[in-house]
């Protein structure tokens, strides 16, 4: 027998019902003047709603201010708030506080090296660079801290590839010019400053121009261009010994006293050295030639030389060589040939005649140079820079003249910070530039051979360098990428700490160290 469904209305009345039997419970009274379980069902909306938005706000706030539970192990981590900078390490955790990034990560490193020794891991660190972490201070509340250990004057900023210089370095001197003085320059000893990642530096000294400078240690040089050599590489400046009681000398190069202008130590040992300036020894001066008829043994002539104008012979017992104008100026000062005007002779009249090799003149001026003196030129500096790619890559020195103090790169004026104790080859600078914010990572090289060779070095903006001892312990700073460096610049530059593991496990009760915070602005610099 089909059954019948249930209707609306018999719906409705059995919660009718319902609704009496729940009112008769409640109120003790089925009629239903009122409904007791609307204000119960209302107030049970309410509540849903207020706690979904309670829960709401409190999602809202754990996104907005998170508060994890504290930093992870193994880490190096910076106070948001204070700055100060620590490792966490150990089973509970321990806070070690340090000093600046290349003190926590070279600890860092020394600590696992020391976990691997134990474990029988062998001695080799992990070479992985620690990215220090920002945590609030609030998170480091409770967790025991040690005695602070690092090296406390380490540097304040491992750069990164951007915060690096170029490959430009440069060292000069200032003369101060008192023009109330018979001699203007003779005011004393100049001022050095060694400039980094600058590439202004005034103009260049020209091939027919040179400086006569008395050095400290009381001898003068003559400093001139030279010819490329490739023993020299690029280096196109040097520095000649200059003995100004020879008279063949001062004669033969126009040289007066008056002329000489003071330079550092610093300057000058930075300048490649050549042979002393002096008239070489010709045997058998003054005998007749067996091949050039009636010039003799000693005797200078000249010849014409296609697109470069003269071209200077002296006349030797093997034969005939061509010489720098310097040189055969010399020459005929020495041996007697000063009146009267150079013979010229024919490229025909000596094809026959043999040619020699026996003098070094390498060294000696392409022309005669005019000597530039300190009154309008009172700042002199050498430039070093790297030019070419690659296996190609090599030095290039040049030497630059000016009246003012180079400019930095984006023309404003520089102002150098005083240096207050002298590098490790005892020549003592004045000042320093470098941009602010800015650093470099070397190897001090003396030729192209030692660019990855070298000695590291870690130089800040303030012009101190710091030594690390070799590319592991570079690696583990971060610094990669390492430039080359003028050597004979990075000596007179004062050393820093030395960055090695072994002294960043030094503890100590407490340490003076600068206002700011060191190791906020190193976590800042990491790279």
């Amino acid at each position: 027998m089909p059954s019948t469904p249930t209707t609306k209305s018999q719906v409705q009345a059995y919660r009718f019902v319902l609704r009496r039997m729940q009112s008769a419970l409640v109120r003790k009274d089925a009629v239903m003047l009122h409904d007791p379980m609307r204000t119960h069902s209302r107030a049970t909306a309410v509540g849903v709603v207020i706690s979904a938005l309670g829960l709401l706000g409190f999602l809202v706030v754990g996104m907005l201010s998170p508060k994890g539970g504290g930093p992870d192990p193994e880490t190096i981590v910076v106070g948001e708030q204070s700055g100060a900078m620590y490792i966490a390490t150990g089973d509970p955790m321990q806070l070690i506080p340090t000093f600046n990034l290349a003190s926590a990560r070279l600890l860092m490193a020394a600590q696992q090296q020391q976990s691997q020794e134990g474990e029988g891991g062998g001695t080799a660190g992990s070479g992985e660079v620690k990215e220090p972490e920002v945590v609030s201070d609030e998170e480091l509340e409770g967790i025991p801290k040690q005695r602070p250990t690092g090296i406390p004057t380490g540097p304040s900023l491992l750069p990164t590839d951007e915060q690096r210089i170029s490959n430009n370095w440069a060292v000069c001197d200032k003369i101060t010019v008192d023009r109330s003085l018979d001699n203007p320059a003779d005011t004393g000893a100049p001022t050095t400053t060694v400039l980094g990642g600058i590439d202004r530096l005034g103009d260049e000294l020209g091939s027919g121009q040179a400086l006569l400078a008395h050095a400290e240690n009381n001898k003068v040089y003559l400093i001139y261009r030279v010819s490329p050599d490739p023993n020299r590489g690029n280096t196109n400046v040097v520095r000649a010994e200059v003995n100004m009681s020879d008279a063949q000398v001062t004669s033969a190069f126009n040289l007066e006293t008056t002329q000489q202008r003071e330079i550092s130590m610093g300057l000058l040992n930075s300048i490649p050295q050549a042979e002393p300036l002096s008239a070489p020894q010709i045997d058998g001066a003054g005998s007749p030639s067996e091949y050039l008829g009636d010039l003799q043994i000693g005797d200078v002539f000249l010849s014409d030389s296609a697109g470069s104008g003269n071209q200077h012979w002296v006349v030797l017992p093997s034969g005939v060589q061509d010489v720098p104008e310097s040189l055969a100026q010399l020459v005929r000062n020495t041996y007697q040939q000063t009146s009267g005007r150079i013979p010229r002779l024919q490229p025909s009249d000596f094809a026959t005649a043999p040619r020699a090799n026996e003098l070094e003149s390498e060294d000696y001026p392409e022309q005669m140079p005019q000597i530039i003196g300190p009154e309008r030129t009172p700042v002199s500096c050498l430039g070093w820079s790297v030019e070419g790619e690659g296996e190609q890559r090599d030095t290039k020195l040049t030497m630059h003249i000016g009246g003012q103090m180079p400019r930095d790169n984006d023309g404003s004026g520089i102002k150098p910070l005083p240096v207050g104790q002298p590098g490790p080859s005892g020549a003592k600078i004045d000042s320093f530039y470098m941009p602010q914010g800015k650093a470099a990572v070397v190897h001090a090289a003396t030729s192209r051979d030692s660019f990855q060779t070298g000695p590291i070095y870690l130089v800040s903006d303030r012009g101190v360098k710091f030594g690390v001892p070799d590319v592991r312990t570079a690696q583990i700073l971060g610094l990669n990428n390492r430039s080359p460096a003028p050597s004979a610049i990075m000596s007179l530059l004062p050393d820093g700490a030395s960055l090695n593991m072994q002294d960043a496990q030094q503890t100590y009760d407490s340490v003076e160290l600068q206002s700011g915070a060191a190791g906020l602005s190193g976590a800042q610099g990491g790279g």
